[in-house]
């Protein structure tokens, strides 16, 4: 028979370990930003269903609808420059280092549709393609864009 503090010392194990797996698979801020903002591949004009099926694909339709998003059009390195640009308030007080786009950059908004359900989330494209400044707060080292402030 194993003893209990034997026993004891394998579950914490267990735990701590089960723990730091969890961790390793947890998404950082800015894979969340590149999943939920950067679109680097849609060069044209998205059509009606573009939104549908990019909030279902990358994640943001799963429990509940996210009720506004913006996808940029412009390489992941474009949109990372942003963050070597001049200081500048954020829209969102929870957030830090913000920083504006010297140029404009193609955008798609996503607006929820009212009546939408999880599971069938149905949104309106906004701004197909239309070129805006957009402000995005970095973190880290180097600094990396974490978090995209919705263009006015």
């Amino acid at each position: 028979m194993i003893p209990e503090k034997s026993l004891l010392l394998l579950s914490l194990l267990a735990l701590l370990v089960l723990g730091l797996s969890q961790r390793s698979l947890a998404e950082s801020q800015e894979e969340k930003f590149r999943r939920q903002h950067v679109d680097s591949g849609n060069k044209g004009n998205p059509g009606k269903k573009y939104c549908d099926q990019m909030m279902a694909k990358r994640g943001m339709t799963k429990g509940k609808c996210k009720p506004v998003n913006t996808f940029v059009h412009e390489s992941y390195q474009k949109i990372q420059d942003i963050c070597h640009e001049a200081s500048t308030p954020c829209a969102n007080p929870n957030m830090h280092n913000c920083h504006k786009s010297a140029h404009p950059l193609r955008i798609t908004q996503c607006r929820l549709k009212g009546g939408s359900k999880p599971g069938k989330c149905r949104y309106l494209v906004k701004n197909a393609n239309k070129h805006v400044t957009v402000t995005v707060a970095c973190g880290g080292k180097p600094l990396k864009p974490i978090h995209l402030d919705p263009p006015k």
